[in-house]
């Protein structure tokens, strides 16, 4: 409500007009009727005037559907990190994990830390305004959403209870399976169990019933271990920054190599005779004339990162190394032939067995 129609209107009365005069005054200056009811009522009641049982506005469904889906972003984000920490600490030979990759675990991380805040904040906001007008608890657009997200909830337990007696099925009898569903139970239940229960509680307890803050310090212990455990798995941003590079490294020595075999064998190994003792052109003498004779892209020959030029060697007339220097080792359970350690790493080539 404005300071300044307060300000009119206390001088107002003391000028001994009425009601009704002031009324008239203010809708002649364009104010509007439910601003000037507003400031009226405030200057002789204690209490705010109590909202109807089914009010809704559209600002409400925003923040309750805001809430709803940073909460429904957060928990799946929880389940996948917490499924991946488990497959990592607790392998199981039946079950290999051949993409050894943090690129979902990164992903997944950063859900978590932009949607929990959120929710958070968005929660607040919700509870701050159930405070001020506890007769919005019986909204009808409350009531719809919370149930939606109960809904929701429900939707990925059972999804992923599915998910997990079908590897049951498969075969998947370990205590990494059974962690698995004390994980899902949990990080799925207790949402549920909060947004059932809090429907159940008076308007008048609502604000100051301890459930919140409960919730409230369950839901950070949770959070805070999965981003400690996720930073554990996958480095800091300065580590994913040299696997970049290291990766650039390795598709920059893949399509050397690729055009390297294009120009010894003229474009295209295949159909060339059964037996061949030497390549159909010589291997270029410097990558610089690799770059020169291209025939599909022109290779980057030089380090991304330092800018330095790759090291090209050729031990005979159809044998030839591409060197790098890397950050990180690669150990890699599939693509292990660009498996490296840190530091200096030589890939050897054939051209004669790359043609067969």
């Amino acid at each position: 409500m404005s300071k300044s129609i307060s300000t009119f209107i206390a001088h107002a009365r003391s000028k001994g007009m009425d009601h009704q005069t002031i009324r008239m005054l203010l809708l002649s200056a364009g104010w509007k009727e439910k601003d000037i009811a507003e400031a009226l009522a405030s200057e002789t009641l204690t209490m705010p005037v109590p909202l109807p049982p089914d009010v809704g506005s559209a600002r409400d469904a925003f923040f309750h559907l805001l809430s709803f889906t940073a909460l429904t972003s957060t928990v799946v984000s929880l389940i996948f990190l917490t499924f991946d920490f488990l497959n990592r600490l607790l392998p199981d030979p039946a079950f290999p994990n051949y993409y050894d990759d943090v690129s979902s675990v990164r992903w997944e991380l950063a859900v978590l830390i932009v949607s929990y805040p959120l929710y958070l904040w968005m929660s607040r906001l919700l509870l701050k305004e159930f405070a001020v007008h506890p007769d919005k608890l019986a909204s009808g657009v409350r009531r719809w959403l919370t149930y939606l997200i109960l809904f929701a909830t429900a939707c990925t337990l059972v999804g992923d209870l599915i998910a997990l007696i079908f590897s049951l099925l498969q075969g998947e009898v370990t205590l990494r399976f059974f962690l698995k569903i004390i994980t899902l139970l949990v990080l799925a239940g207790l949402p549920f169990r909060y947004y059932l229960y809090s429907l159940r509680i008076a308007p008048e307890r609502f604000s100051q019933h301890k459930i919140h803050m409960r919730y409230f310090v369950c839901s950070v212990v949770i959070v805070l271990a999965t981003v400690i455990g996720a930073f554990i798995v996958t480095g800091s941003p300065l580590r994913g920054r040299a696997e970049r590079f290291d990766e650039q490294r390795i598709n920059d020595l893949r399509s050397i190599q690729s055009e390297i075999l294009n120009i010894a064998w003229g474009n295209d190994p295949r159909g060339m005779p059964p037996v061949v003792t030497k390549p159909v052109n010589p291997l270029p003498a410097t990558l610089d004339d690799v770059v020169q004779n291209a025939q599909y892209q022109t290779p980057n020959i030089v380090d991304p990162e330092t800018s330095v030029p790759y090291t090209y060697t050729r031990p005979s007339g159809h044998e030839f190394q591409l060197c790098a220097t890397f950050s990180l080792a690669r150990d890699l359970q599939y693509d292990i032939f660009w498996n490296h350690p840190a530091g200096e790493k030589c890939f050897h080539f054939d051209v004669l067995e790359m043609a067969k």
